[in-house]
C-alpha cells in the first residue's frame, strides 16, 4: 500500500511538472508567432532536418542574410528566439537583470559544476566579485614571461619541423602550447606537454578527456533533441566516457587545488611570508568575503576545470584562425611582422615584455577581425525572467532566447556584404566608433561577458609576434581550405597546415 501511495505521489508530481512544460511551451509558440522562422521546420524534428550547424556554416550565413534582426529556431517541437542584431540584443545582454543562464548551460554541469560559466544570481556575483582579483591587468602583466617560456618552446619544435620541410599542424601545436601556458599562469605548474612524453606527462591525459568532456557537449547541443535529457543521456552511448572523463578531470584539479594549499600553509607555519604574486589558482584558494568565508572545495574545482579549458582553448582556436588568415593574406602578415621587429629592434633577444603589448597596434586589428569571422563561442543563450521586446513582439518569461556571434559578426546588414573579406581596417577607430558597440561581442558583453578575454588577447600577441619573428608563413600547397565547424568554440573541421620558411 506504501508503494502504492508513493508511486501515485511521483506520478502525480511528473505528470503536473510535463503539464507544466507544455503550457509554457505553448504560451511561447502563441507569442513568438510574429517572429519569423527559416522554412522547412518539422513539427516534431524542428529544423533538425536542415542541420544549421553543419560545418562550413552555409545556413547560418544564408538565414542572417534572409532574418537580419531575428527569427525562430525551432529544437524539435520548442520554440527559441534567435538574437543577431545589435538592435534586438543588446538590451538583454547589457541589463543585469531579465534574464538567467539557460538551461543548456546544464549540460556542462557534470563537469564544471556551478562555475562561473554555469551560476546565476547571487552565487555568479559572489564568485565572480572574488575572481576579478586574477584577472586584474597588473596581474595580467606578470604572466608575459610565462607566455615568452612556452612560446620558446613551440618555437625549438617549429625549428625542426622547418628543418625537416615539415609544415606547422596548428590546432594540434598551438593546443599543447597554451595549455602549458595555463597551466604555468594559472597553477603555477610545470607542464611539460608540449613535449608529448604521455610516460611522463599526465597532463596530455587531461587534454584527451577534455576532447571527450567537448564532443560530448556538443552532441547534446546540436544533435537529438532527446540528449538534453539528462536521464536519456545517461543512457545512451555518450554517458560512459563522459562519466569517467568528468571524474578524470576533476581528480587532477582536486590534487592542483591540494598541492597548492599545503604548499601555502606549510608557508605560514614556518613563518614565511606569502609574497608570489597570486595566480588563479592563488585567488581561489585565498579569497574571502568580508565576513572571512572563501571558496569551498568544490567551488574551487568547479572554476580550476572551467578555467583550465576555457583558457586554453580559446587562445588555441583563435590563434590557428589568425595565423590562417596571416598565411592566406601575406600583405597582413608583413605589416604585423615589421610592428613586431620595430619593437624588438636593437634587442638582444626576442623576448616580448608587458610594456610591448600596447604597442601591437596592427597585431590587435588583425586578432579583432580573425574574432569578427570567427567567433570562439557561437551560441550564448539565456532564459528570461520578464517580458522582452524583440521589435514589437514580447517574448514572455520562461522564453529560451540565443543570441548567435557568428551570424551577428556575418550580418549584411550591420558589417556590408563584404562581411567574408579578412578586413583589420573595420578596426581602425575611424570606422569601429561609428558602429554599434554591440556589432561586435566575441566574448559576449555586458555585466557576464568573458572575465579571461585580455588573458587570452596578451597571449595571442606574445605568440603570435614570436613565431612571425622567426618564420614567414604560408598555405601548403594542396590543403582544402579550413572549414569552420562548431564545437563548443567554432574551430576549423580538419587541421590547418601552415608552411613555415625561417627567416634567419
Amino acid at each position: 500500500m506504501l508503494w502504492l501511495s508513493l508511486c501515485v505521489v511521483l506520478g502525480s508530481i511528473f505528470f503536473v511538472r510535463i503539464l507544466s512544460f507544455f503550457q509554457r511551451t505553448i504560451e511561447i509558440q502563441r507569442a513568438i508567432k510574429k517572429l519569423p522562422s527559416p522554412p522547412g521546420a518539422h513539427w516534431l524534428a524542428g529544423h533538425q532536418k536542415q542541420s544549421p550547424f553543419s560545418p562550413g556554416l552555409q545556413w547560418q550565413r544564408d538565414t542572417v542574410a534572409a532574418f537580419p534582426r531575428a527569427y525562430t529556431l525551432w529544437r524539435g517541437f520548442i520554440p527559441i528566439p534567435v538574437l543577431v542584431h545589435p538592435d534586438t540584443l543588446k538590451s538583454l545582454l547589457a541589463s543585469p537583470t531579465g534574464s538567467v543562464k539557460s538551461s543548456f548551460y546544464s549540460l556542462f554541469r557534470d563537469w564544471v559544476g556551478e562555475g562561473l560559466a554555469v551560476a546565476n544570481g547571487a552565487k555568479w556575483k559572489r564568485n565572480r566579485r572574488l575572481l576579478t582579483g586574477s584577472f586584474h591587468l597588473d596581474t595580467l602583466r606578470t604572466y608575459v614571461p610565462a607566455y615568452n617560456d612556452c612560446a620558446e618552446v613551440l618555437l625549438g619544435k617549429l625549428n625542426r619541423l622547418a628543418a625537416e620541410g615539415k609544415p606547422m599542424r596548428t590546432d594540434h601545436e598551438l593546443g599543447l602550447c597554451t595549455f602549458d601556458a595555463i597551466l604555468r599562469t594559472a597553477c603555477s605548474h610545470q607542464s611539460h606537454c608540449q613535449l608529448e612524453d604521455k610516460k611522463k606527462n599526465g597532463d596530455l591525459d587531461f587534454l584527451s578527456a577534455t576532447k571527450i568532456l567537448v564532443s560530448t557537449v556538443q552532441e547534446r547541443k546540436t544533435g537529438s533533441p532527446l540528449l538534453v535529457n539528462p536521464w536519456l543521456f545517461r543512457l545512451s552511448s555518450l554517458y560512459p566516457d563522459w562519466k569517467r572523463a568528468c571524474q578524470y578531470v576533476h581528480r587532477i584539479a582536486d590534487e592542483l587545488i591540494e598541492k597548492r594549499k599545503k604548499e601555502i600553509s606549510e608557508k605560514a607555519e614556518g613563518g614565511d611570508p606569502f609574497v608570489k604574486p597570486r595566480d588563479f589558482l592563488d585567488t581561489l584558494i585565498l579569497a574571502c568575503d568580508t565576513d572571512g568565508k572563501g571558496l569551498t572545495v568544490q567551488e574551487m574545482t568547479d572554476e580550476v576545470n572551467i578555467f583550465l579549458f576555457a583558457g586554453h582553448e580559446t587562445t588555441a582556436t583563435t590563434t590557428t584562425w589568425l595565423l590562417y588568415n596571416l598565411a592566406r593574406y601575406p600583405e597582413h602578415q608583413t605589416k604585423v611582422r615589421e610592428e613586431v621587429d620595430k619593437i624588438l629592434e636593437k634587442r638582444d633577444s626576442d623576448r616580448i615584455n608587458s610594456e610591448d603589448l600596447s604597442h601591437m597596434e596592427y597585431m590587435s586589428l588583425v586578432i579583432k577581425e580573425t574574432l569578427r569571422m570567427y567567433p570562439p563561442a557561437v551560441l550564448l543563450s539565456r532564459t528570461l525572467t520578464a517580458p522582452y521586446d524583440v521589435d514589437g513582439v514580447i517574448l514572455p518569461p520562461g522564453t529560451l532566447v540565443a543570441f548567435n556571434t557568428y551570424q551577428l559578426h556575418h550580418n549584411p546588414t550591420v558589417w556590408g556584404e563584404d562581411h567574408m573579406d579578412f578586413k583589420p581596417s573595420r578596426f581602425l577607430p575611424e570606422n569601429f566608433t561609428k558602429m554599434d558597440p554591440f556589432s561586435y561581442v566575441p566574448f559576449s558583453a555586458g555585466p557576464r561577458n568573458c572575465i579571461g578575454q585580455h588573458f587570452a588577447y596578451n597571449q595571442i600577441k606574445v605568440l603570435v609576434g614570436r613565431i612571425l619573428r622567426q618564420f614567414r608563413l604560408s598555405l601548403v600547397d594542396g590543403e582544402p581550405e579550413p572549414v569552420p565547424h562548431l564545437t563548443i568554440a567554432l574551430k576549423p573541421l580538419h587541421e590547418v597546415m601552415i608552411a613555415l620558411e625561417p627567416r634567419y
